[in-house]
C-alpha cells in the first residue's frame, strides 16, 4: 500500500484546516413574497429591494418586459428597482417570488427590505422573515 510522504500528509492536513477555518461560502437566500399581498396589490407598477451589508446576487426568471435598475444608495446598500416597460406587461407579486437572490457579506448588519406599489394605488413593505429569509 502506498503512503504519502510525511510532508505531503502535513500539507493535506494544513489545507483542510485552512478550508475549515475559512468557513463555508455564503449561502444564497431567495426572496419570497407573502401570498396574501398578491391580490391586494394587483399588478406591480414598482418593486424596490434594498440589501444592507450584502448584495443582490442573482435574478432568475424575471417577468418579461420589466426594466431593472441596480445600484448603490450608499456603499453598503445594494438597491434593485423594477418597473414594467408597458402597462400591459405588469404582473402580480407572486411572479416575483423566487426571482431575486441575495447574499450576506456581514451577519452583523445584513438586512433586506422590499416595497411594492400596485396598480390599485396600494403599497406594501416587508423585511427579513416576511420575505422568507432565515439565516
Amino acid at each position: 500500500m502506498a503512503t504519502l510522504p510525511r510532508f505531503a500528509t502535513l500539507l493535506v492536513l494544513g489545507a483542510y484546516a485552512v478550508c475549515a477555518a475559512a468557513g463555508s461560502p455564503p449561502r444564497e437566500l431567495t426572496l419570497k413574497f407573502p401570498d396574501n399581498a398578491t391580490s391586494a396589490l394587483g399588478q406591480i407598477e414598482r418593486l424596490v429591494v434594498k440589501v444592507s451589508c450584502g448584495r443582490i446576487s442573482s435574478l432568475r426568471h424575471v417577468p418579461e418586459l420589466y426594466n431593472i435598475e441596480m445600484g448603490y444608495e450608499i456603499p453598503t446598500e445594494n438597491v434593485l428597482e423594477a418597473r414594467p416597460r408597458l402597462g400591459a406587461a405588469a404582473v402580480g407579486l407572486s411572479r416575483w417570488s423566487g426571482v431575486i437572490g441575495v447574499l450576506s457579506e456581514s451577519d452583523d448588519c445584513f438586512a433586506v427590505s422590499a416595497a411594492a406599489e400596485g396598480r390599485t394605488g396600494q403599497s406594501r413593505q416587508w423585511t427579513g422573515r416576511q420575505l422568507g429569509l432565515t439565516q
